[in-house]
Formats: structure tokens, C-alpha cells, sequence
């Protein structure tokens, strides 16, 4: 067998995009997450991977490895939380201290030296104070020695059956010279070669009525301000990691529209996806089982990066290499 790629990752979660890494032929060797609902889903998927459940910048050493992956926290560029804030924007997004654990990625970097980086955040962080947050990695990486790349996806193109937006960051060292690296090309879809896969494909053999595994509260009325549910043949709506907002089951009649941001239920077959079936339409492994309260599973997986991205974003260096 040939040399394989090693991997260190860093915000890893429940390890989905490591998942991903993996089924494209690389090896991740350290993985490290802050939060102990993540690390029991992670450690599940991965029990010989050394792994530290701490807190990024309390960890002075990284091992090194051919490729960096790095998923840091991206709540405080999430669209939703922004229109939030509305005329406090600026001031929330300077003041939240995760936005800038970026900063620990490029301590990491440093220490790593790996030929490749692998970064993932919400489409928000685009836009964020006119994209300053997304220069700055983008200058950090280049200043350190790499040629980046960034590009949005659509998980549903690469078979995941959801709407999905991500941005996504690649960086090849240039001393490296090993590749000049294009992003994948839709799957699926209109643009691929292969039909979306839907909500029938995921959860379409799972039980309807799964006891004590969906959030079962009431639905206020900013959850009613837009439609929530598509049918057996569509996508689905985006997996979050707030179970108050998890999509509605396609079970049932469909929602209807009464006026602007004023949407109603139809009938009673009506309840949001449960965590296990959000975790089918994520693609992660059944073994990825987060600890905790149903609210922690739901925001773990909610989190993940689903691994068909991570495969399909890996393919080509993987290839390279195994070609060299």
C-alpha cells in the first residue's frame, strides 16, 4: 500500500467531516473538541484516534500531519442570528469571542505545517462586516504560506438530502508545490449526474413515531412565520442545531400559507424530525450518538458537517497523492 494522507482536526464536533476524510482515503491521527456530547459521538466513530476533550486554547502542542481541518464556531455569522441583532450587528460580532478562534487555527497551523487546509462556516461569515472576518483567514493563511481558495456548496449536490450552504476553505502550501487544486463538481442534481436524494431515501424506512427522540413542545409563533415542512420527494430544510427549529416530519399535510411570515399547521400528523432521523439526513454514521439531554443531541448533530462534503472536498488530493 501506499503512503496515506494524516489528518489532525481541530472543532471537530461529532466528527463528520473527519468521517468524510476518511471514506476518501485519509487518516486522521488527532481530533479535539471543547464539547463532551461531541466527543462521546466522535470517540464512537473513531475509538483509536487520539482524542482531547479541551478547550483549543489551553493546547500548546499539535502533532504534525499532511492536512489541517478546522470547522471553529460559526453561530455568531449565522444569517438567522445577524437579522437578530439587527442594528447591534457590529457590536455582537466583535464582542463574541468565538468569532476569532480563527486566530487558534493559525496558531495551529504554524505548529502542524501541513500541505493542506480544510475549513468550514456558515455562508454568513461571507458577508459579516462586508466579509472582514473571511480577509482575515484568508490573509492569515496566505501570510503563513498557502494558496486559498474558497468556494459556497450546496450539500444536495453532493448527495446529502438537504438544503445545505456552507463555505468552504482549501489552502495548498506553496513550497508543497504537490497540487493545483480544483474544487469538486455537483453530484447530484440538475448539475450532476445522479438525482437529489430526498427525504424518502434518508428517513422514508425509519418509524414515523419514534418515542422520546423528537423535540415535542409547542409551536410558537416565530416557528410558524415560514413554512417548515417539505414533502417525501423534496429536500429537506436545512438540519439545525436548535431543536425548537428542527424541520417538520413530512408525514402528514403540508403547511399553508396565510399571509407574510404568517404560515399554519394542516391536520395533526405534525412533528418536528427527531435527532436520530436529522442525523440520517446528515449522513452520519448510526454509531455517531451524541451524550446529553435531547436539546444536546440536537445541536450536536445540527453542528456536523455531513461527511459526503468532507469526502468529496478530500477526493482530489487523496487521488494525488496515491498517483505520485
Amino acid at each position: 500500500m501506499g503512503y496515506k494522507l494524516t489528518a489532525v482536526s481541530l472543532f471537530s464536533g461529532c466528527g463528520g467531516f473527519d468521517w468524510g476524510a476518511q471514506q476518501a482515503g485519509a487518516e486522521i491521527i488527532w481530533a479535539n473538541d471543547i464539547d463532551a456530547h461531541c466527543a462521546a459521538a466522535y470517540q464512537a466513530l473513531f475509538p483509536n484516534v487520539e482524542f482531547v476533550l479541551d478547550d483549543i486554547r489551553n493546547i500548546k502542542a499539535f502533532p504534525k500531519a499532511d492536512i489541517l481541518i478546522g470547522c471553529y464556531p460559526c453561530t455568531g455569522f449565522s444569517l438567522g442570528a445577524r437579522r437578530r441583532w439587527r442594528n447591534l450587528e457590529s457590536r455582537s460580532l466583535y464582542a463574541n469571542e468565538n468569532n476569532f478562534l480563527y486566530r487558534e487555527f493559525l496558531r495551529a497551523l504554524r505548529q502542524v505545517q501541513p500541505k493542506y487546509l480544510f475549513v468550514e462556516n456558515v455562508r454568513g461569515m461571507v458577508s459579516a462586516e462586508g466579509g472582514w472576518f473571511l480577509k482575515q483567514q484568508l490573509s492569515g493563511f496566505r501570510k503563513l504560506g498557502y494558496k486559498v481558495r474558497h468556494k459556497l456548496f450546496d450539500a444536495s449536490d453532493f448527495g446529502v438530502p438537504q438544503s445545505r450552504k456552507r463555505i468552504f476553505i482549501v489552502g495548498v502550501q506553496v513550497e508543497a508545490g504537490a497540487i493545483e487544486y480544483e474544487f469538486p463538481k455537483p453530484e447530484h442534481g440538475p448539475k450532476g449526474r445522479l438525482p437529489y436524494r430526498v427525504l424518502r431515501d434518508a428517513i422514508g424506512c425509519m418509524t414515523e413515531w419514534p418515542k422520546s427522540e423528537y423535540f415535542d413542545y409547542p409551536f410558537h409563533g416565530h416557528y410558524l412565520t415560514r413554512n417548515r415542512k417539505r414533502g417525501w420527494d423534496e429536500l429537506s430544510y436545512t438540519i439545525v442545531a436548535d431543536a425548537h427549529h428542527a424541520p417538520l416530519h413530512p408525514l402528514g399535510k403540508p403547511m399553508k400559507f396565510i399571509a407574510k411570515d404568517i404560515w399554519a399547521l394542516q391536520g395533526k400528523n405534525n412533528r418536528r424530525l427527531s435527532w436520530r432521523e436529522c442525523a440520517a439526513i446528515q449522513g452520519l454514521p448510526p454509531n455517531a450518538i451524541p451524550s446529553g439531554t435531547l436539546l444536546d443531541k440536537y445541536r450536536v448533530i445540527g453542528n456536523a458537517v455531513p461527511p459526503a462534503l468532507g469526502k468529496a472536498l478530500l477526493a482530489p488530493i487523496v487521488k494525488f497523492q496515491a498517483e505520485t
